[in-house]
């Protein structure tokens, strides 16, 4: 039943090519595996690229489901153990934020019944292969356990599932789940990122977490791909890299081995390296921050933007909490580097005159 997927490359962007020392690879959204998980998300939106159809609704049904669905709730995942009566049958099982779900109108059953219908002809349709076989690639059959990850915390979602034919026709009733994610639990550790232009136009970043033991995800993002994939919505930073690190975590939860992608994909202590081949024209973030034990963002995330020209115009590293007790030119975590700004090479500064604190970039 779970044989194996094909993978997509979705608005791929890899800017780190040069490093002074081994860094493990940032949390990209550079690749999406294409998995029984985000392909529950994708039904509702990618597919609309594929060519129109006639599709007849799904047969409705009152038919008791058989299917009784338990969930782990964690951060940016969840664990579903499915147990059934009905050992031969296949049963479908999928997830949406909530939000979405409401507005497609999916608490109506009849509503429900044909786009999940819709959605398996359209995968047969897509991929040039029977629906039966999309069923058998999508749903399950007798006990069964999977993950749902590329999820965000702290938001709501719901699961669905009912049984389905070999046609994709709806054969029993539909059952609704709604849970919502664990909150992440903040941290007051902080990274402290410096950056600064090399002679070849590329961007030399040092990379200095407070707590060398502490695992903390590291990366850059190009702001034009700033967008949920599959809604076209307008992503902030924190959202745009925890889809990306929730959604790499679905093969390694899959595989029970959710510690290896913190050996992969996470770093710890120091480190510098270079960002260059910058496309010109594109606006750049260069992010870190810290994950916990599942994957969770939870720290303030220290940024670098970068400007269309390649320049770093704006630096937030850390929360400064050293006070700043007289005129002067500092960096950015309180250490006092001169009286005027003439004493300083290029860089971002807090500057404190006749007691007003100014946050500048010296270029």
């Amino acid at each position: 039943m779970d044989g194996p997927l094909p993978r997509f490359l979705f608005g791929a962007e890899e800017v780190i090519v040069g490093s002074e020392q081994a860094l493990h690879p940032a949390f990209p959204l550079v690749y999406n595996p294409l998995t029984k998980n985000n392909m529950k998300k994708l039904r509702y939106f990618a597919l609309s690229m594929l060519a129109a159809l006639s599709l007849a609704a799904s047969a409705q049904t009152t038919n008791p489901n058989p299917v009784t669905l338990t969930l782990d709730i964690h951060e940016c995942y969840v664990h579903e153990t499915m147990t059934t009566t009905d050992k031969t049958a296949y049963y479908y099982v999928s997830y949406l934020e909530k939000e979405i779900f409401e507005e497609k109108g999916y608490n109506d059953d009849e509503t429900l019944a044909s786009e999940d219908k819709k959605w398996f002809e359209e995968m047969a349709n897509g991929y040039q292969m029977d629906v039966k076989d999309v069923v058998q690639s999508f749903c399950f059959k007798g006990d069964a356990a999977e993950y749902q990850a590329g999820l965000l915390p702290d938001r709501e979602y719901v699961i669905w599932y009912h049984g389905v034919d070999e046609e994709g026709n709806t054969t029993t009733e539909i059952k609704r789940l709604s849970f919502r994610t664990k909150p992440v639990q903040t941290i007051s550790n902080r990274i402290k990122l410096k950056a600064q232009k090399t002679e070849d136009g590329g961007i030399f970043v040092t990379c200095e977490p407070d707590d060398k033991n502490l695992y903390y995800t590291f990366g850059s993002i190009a702001k034009s791909n700033m967008f949920d994939e599959f809604t076209h919505d307008e992503l902030t930073v924190r959202d745009y890299m925890q889809t990306g690190i929730s959604t790499q975590l679905y093969d390694y939860l899959a595989n029970g081995e959710l510690n290896e992608w913190f050996e992969t994909y996470a770093n710890q202590g120091d480190f510098s390296i270079t960002f260059d081949k910058l496309v010109a024209g594109e606006e750049y973030y260069i992010v870190a921050a810290y994950v916990d034990s599942e994957g969770g963002i939870c720290s303030e995330i220290a940024t670098i933007e970068i400007d269309g020209k390649g320049n770093p115009t704006g630096i937030n590293s850390v929360k400064n909490n050293t006070p700043l007790v007289a005129d002067g030119v500092y960096t950015l975590d309180g250490t006092r580097v001169g009286t005027t700004l003439g004493d300083v090479q290029r860089g971002a500064y807090i500057v404190k005159f006749n007691g007003r604190t100014h946050k500048v970039i010296k270029r």
